[in-house]
């Protein structure tokens, strides 16, 4: 095959059985993965804003410096606090959380569309403050949530962009 004939085909990151799979509704074992991911994501982020504090306290004093404690329930509530940001954000503005991404997963509204900020902030806040009702959707016979039956949302699997 000579370049030409590369250049009209479609690029995809998704193996081809996948193709199969495209919009229908997540299981619960990619759903799972995805939301370990996410908590990784949120605990990187919670420890780069640990780093970066630390870092600014060597900076200004070099002499007395002494790592910052932090009380664990403060810093629980501040690793619950960025993942409820996190998927907020990334929920609203593409219906991708960086778990959902890697997993090519999508939660849709029930326009199809991702979901609206209110919705994603409530679905985000139940989904960090329960995350066991993620288990639901092994039982279900849509494949949903508790979260999701809750707020009228969807998790497919969907692996291409949306502009």
């Amino acid at each position: 095959m000579s370049v030409a004939d590369h250049s009209n085909r479609e690029i995809t990151a998704a193996p081809r059985p996948a193709g199969a799979r495209q919009g229908a509704r997540a299981g619960v074992v990619s759903r799972t993965a995805a939301m370990v991911v996410d908590a990784a994501v949120s605990a990187a982020i919670v420890a780069a804003g640990y780093g970066l504090w630390a870092g600014v306290r060597l900076l200004r004093a070099p002499r007395r410096f002494a790592w910052p404690e932090l009380p664990f329930p403060a810093l629980a509530s501040l690793a619950l606090i960025v993942a409820v940001v996190l998927l907020t954000v990334t929920w609203t503005s593409t219906g991708r959380s960086p778990g959902a991404h890697l997993m090519g997963l999508r939660v849709l509204g029930t326009d199809g569309s991702p979901p609206h900020l209110g919705r994603s902030f409530l679905r985000a806040i139940a989904c960090v403050a329960v995350p066991v009702g993620l288990f639901w959707s092994a039982v279900s016979r849509r494949n949903a949530s508790v979260q999701d039956l809750l707020f009228s949302t969807s998790v497919v699997y969907d692996w291409h962009e949306r502009p």
